[in-house]
């Protein structure tokens, strides 16, 4: 399946989220509004924090509100166009692989743009506006790319977590603790972390690079770290490719066969 054919399958799944939420707009906006609220109620206890002490470890509230930017933009795109990223485990469990399997697409493309959510926009909406609010004109190309990077970490690691349930049978709880472990990690000031956490945070469970990262480049650009971040993203990306694609080749085996009957 060629690179054309990819773009026109996405735009197909994406017309038919729109069509979904036009069909259904009342709903639509209500869940659009409520996860843009939702955003906005765990941004005013950080106000509250901050009205009292001005920094955490050198970061203010300017940098914690452009990491929120980020962090919902990034869920939230995630959400919008990748949006079954978080079920892969459950398709894996209930055998749900093998309508993807049956057709003459590339799977793991297939699966992730297949599903789209709706409160997912709620993010995108808030992260646009905090955006606007906290970031400079000339800040803007550089954090814009920063949320393609975080976004490819957010994919990639709901890949990766989901594809232990072609190794460990019904992984659907570890994976969900383990992406509600990185939605919390990545949405607190990187600087409150220090020697083994800050490790974790850019090893096992990338929340460093989805939110810390980026913002400290926004503040400070450097380079090398640049560079770091581009090639972490790069890595975990082709690290779930493979980790999946090994993993499918166990469940096309049969040796899953128990646990899709």
């Amino acid at each position: 399946m060629g690179f054309i054919s990819h773009i026109k399958l996405f735009k197909e799944y994406l017309k038919i989220a729109v069509a979904t939420a036009l069909e259904y707009r009342a709903n639509f906006v209500i869940q659009v509004l409520a996860m843009a609220f939702n955003d906005a109620f765990l941004l005013v206890f950080w106000f509250l924090f901050f009205d009292r002490f001005k920094l955490i470890n050198g970061w203010a509230l300017e940098e914690l509100m452009i990491l929120y930017a980020l962090l919902t933009l990034a869920y939230g795109i995630a959400g919008v166009f990748f949006g079954n990223r978080s079920q892969i485990p459950k398709l894996i469990a209930e055998g749900k692989l093998d309508f993807y399997l049956n057709l003459p697409k590339e799977e793991l493309f297939h699966i992730l743009i297949s599903k789209s959510s709706s409160f997912a926009v709620g993010d995108i909406v808030f992260g646009l506006l905090l955006g606007a609010y906290v970031l400079t004109l000339s800040q803007w190309p550089l954090f814009l790319l920063f949320v393609v990077i975080s976004t490819s970490f957010v994919v990639s690691f709901g890949v990766l977590v989901g594809s232990l349930g072609f190794y460990f049978g019904n992984a659907e709880e570890t994976a969900r603790t383990l992406w509600m472990g990185m939605i919390s990690l990545s949405s607190n000031p990187f600087s409150i972390f220090k020697g083994g956490a800050r490790i974790i945070l850019l090893t096992l469970i990338p929340a460093g690079f989805v939110t810390g990262i980026p913002v400290e480049l926004l503040k400070n650009f450097t380079w090398s770290w640049f560079g770091i971040l581009v090639g972490a993203a790069v890595i975990f990306l082709l690290l779930s490719i493979i980790i999946f694609r090994r993993g499918l080749r166990r469940y096309e085996s049969g040796s899953m066969m128990t646990a899709r009957i």
